[in-house]
């Protein structure tokens, strides 16, 4: 959550290493991608997928696996053949396509309309608020209410950043009151969409599955942010979010059931009963 206030700082560590203008902030993300890493590489022991495994009482070849070829199978081959699990992926992949695209044309809208830095970093920094600090809460209210009404209810959070951009694009109040918003809907998606990823696979397969959603959701934002700039040029801020609202729908959409085929009974047709009035 500090993270986006400081790039002021960030810029004097870019400028004393000789780099462009504000990209001394990549320098620090580097060193806190480093430290993160050694903490998983130290802390996380013991390996939660050989605990989840072994819980479940799966080997390599077990309960979801592969025997033949003597491993899980691919995060794809699940997706193929699951189509929950395709439902999940794809809740996960377009939530993060929504958020990502707005956030990242925030600061350049913010700035053609001369906010400074500092407020650029305020606004981005309750926004990193608004995805991380009531996570917790809304994996509690996944396991109480169920991940797809959690779901349900972070695309109705999406609408109101959007919302608030659509009408209050030239507000940098009502801009920033839109990013807490957005990042309160993101949370709420991709904590419960992850939960029906981990649901739609067994312990063997839950790994290659996380894999290829992480995969899907980060192909997602960069394809989001990379066409923001494009739209954002064309049809401004509240054209970028009402782009965004198809996005939403798509999502929500995916959350329906999918309707089970009835059967009717099958009605045999016995041979007449000698005596009896048919066939008389």
């Amino acid at each position: 959550m500090t993270g986006p206030n400081l790039l002021e700082p960030g810029e004097a560590v870019g400028r004393a290493l000789g780099l462009p203008p504000l990209t001394g902030g990549f320098v620090v993300s580097a060193c806190a991608q480093a430290l993160g890493a050694v903490v998983l590489l130290v802390g996380l022991r013991p390996d939660p997928l050989l605990t989840a495994t072994a819980l479940a009482g799966a080997g390599p070849d077990g309960p979801g696996g592969s025997a033949a070829a003597g491993r899980p199978a691919g995060g794809l081959s699940v997706l193929r053949s699951n189509a929950a699990a395709r439902r999940a992926v794809l809740t996960v992949a377009g939530s993060h396509a929504t958020m990502v695209p707005l956030m990242s044309m925030t600061p350049v809208h913010l700035t053609e309309h001369g906010a400074s830095l500092s407020l650029v970093g305020l606004t981005i920094s309750l926004h990193v608020a608004g995805m991380y600090a009531l996570s917790p809460g809304f994996g509690t209210l996944s396991d109480r209410f169920g991940a797809r009404s959690v779901v349900l209810a972070g695309q109705v959070l999406f609408l109101a950043p959007l919302l608030l951009a659509l009408l209050g694009s030239e507000d940098a109040t009502l801009v920033t009151v839109s990013l807490v918003l957005l990042g309160l809907g993101w949370s709420a998606s991709i904590v419960a969409g992850s939960t029906l990823v981990s649901s739609a696979a067994t312990p063997v397969q839950r790994p290659r599955l996380q894999g290829v959603s992480d995969s899907l959701m980060g192909c997602a934002g960069a394809a989001g942010g990379a066409l923001a700039g494009p739209v954002l040029a064309r049809a401004g801020f509240d054209g970028l979010a009402a782009v965004l609202l198809v996005l939403v729908l798509v999502v929500a959409l995916a959350q329906r059931e999918p309707r089970r085929p009835t059967r009717r009974p099958r009605v045999r047709c016995s041979a007449p009963v000698p005596g009896s009035t048919m066939g008389g």
